[in-house]
């Protein structure tokens, strides 16, 4: 499989990622990406299947990606992922009795759920009964059903779907070397959906998904400084939000606009530190080592820094391309520079397979 596409679909665009792996290396050939119409896209559920098929066929028509050897990457909130300890077997015989095994630990009847699942560790009871701890994947299958129509009508057909998570991680941790096994996570924070993966050694071991992004900022200044959506966006960009108090005195329009983001982005904090703290704080997870992150939304100047400061561990940006070399890509340098925070999902699902 030398070259595969990674397909991303977003909650305002549609991103896609072609990876030559043919020689042991990771050569990136092609990147673009396609806005979609406001509300095709929500959450990570597709809500109008004809526009993100128009878009997905208008993408593929300009950039000439191959149709074959696609990686389709899903994230919503009818996708349950879970950390479930099971009896120790070899792995036919789990995926056989996958469905028994996890039933009372997914929020979803087994019968209408497509499940996967990945080994994470094997340990042994304080009663002598050895057993496994697995990262259960759990998709309602109209959502599979949705994809599929989505990228067939585009002429595409999917060698797999995977999860977004899982191509985060695996172009993030996943190419790195690590020292020590260390506890790490990534926050992609995407138009209308923010996702939290914690990984140890290249393998997702949480994941928690927010019906959250960057749209919430924009809806908070049309609402708050009654703004039309255009000049809301160019206001958030131009503005971000607090690297430190506001002083409540201040009522010129950047001030407000300065608080309304601040405090939109202070509620995203909490919920993105409350996921972490939940799977870190359990026994013997260990201490979180580094935080990364990507996503449209991570744009938003001083918003890493506020999450740094809250988390109380470094962040930085994610750099798909110290790790992924670069060919003819149609796109400047500076580009590609500038497309990094929206690389890391569509690269990382092309390197399925790869880990």
């Amino acid at each position: 499989m030398p070259l595969t596409v990674g397909l991303e679909i977003g909650g305002s665009a549609i991103r896609a990622a072609a990876v030559d792996t043919a020689k042991s290396g990771r050569v990136l050939r092609r990147f673009a990406e396609m806005p979609l119409p406001e509300g095709a896209v929500a959450s990570g559920e597709i809500l109008d299947e004809g526009a993100v098929s128009e878009a997905v066929a208008a993408l593929w028509k300009r950039t000439k990606l191959p149709t074959k050897h696609v990686v389709v990457g899903t994230a919503n909130q009818r996708l349950v992922v879970r950390r479930v300890d099971v009896p120790q077997m070899d792995e036919s015989e789990l995926s056989e009795s996958l469905a028994y095994q996890v039933q009372d630990s997914i929020p979803i009847a087994v019968d209408d759920a497509i499940l996967d699942f990945v080994p994470l560790e094997q340990f042994t009871t304080p009663d002598g009964e050895p057993m496994t701890s697995i990262l259960v994947v759990a998709i309602h299958r109209d959502t599979v059903s949705a994809l599929l129509r989505v990228v067939g009508a585009a002429k595409i057909k999917p060698a797999a779907i995977d999860l977004q998570a899982f191509g985060l991680v695996r172009s993030t941790f996943g190419i790195e070397p690590a020292v020590g096994n260390p506890l790490q996570a990534i926050v992609d924070i995407g138009a209308t959906l923010t996702q939290v993966v914690i990984a140890r050694g290249g393998v997702a071991e949480f994941v928690r998904l927010l019906p959250k992004g960057g749209d919430d900022f924009t809806d908070a200044l049309m609402d708050g400084m009654a703004l039309d959506r255009e000049t809301a966006e160019e206001l958030k960009r131009a503005t971000g939000v607090a690297s430190s108090e506001i002083p409540d005195m201040a009522t010129d329009d950047r001030s407000k606009a300065l608080r309304i983001l601040t405090r939109q982005a202070d509620s995203l904090v909490e919920e993105i530190k409350g996921s972490l703290d939940f799977y870190v704080g359990q026994a013997g997870q260990g201490e979180l080592s580094r935080l990364v992150v990507s996503g449209n939304g991570a744009r938003l100047p001083h918003l890493a820094n506020r999450l740094g400061a809250a988390v109380g561990v470094a962040v930085r940006p994610a750099k798909v391309l110290d790790h992924v070399d670069v060919g003819r890509v149609q796109l400047s340098e500076q580009e590609m520079l500038e497309a990094q925070p929206v690389l890391p999902t569509s690269v990382g699902l092309a390197l399925w397979g790869m880990g």
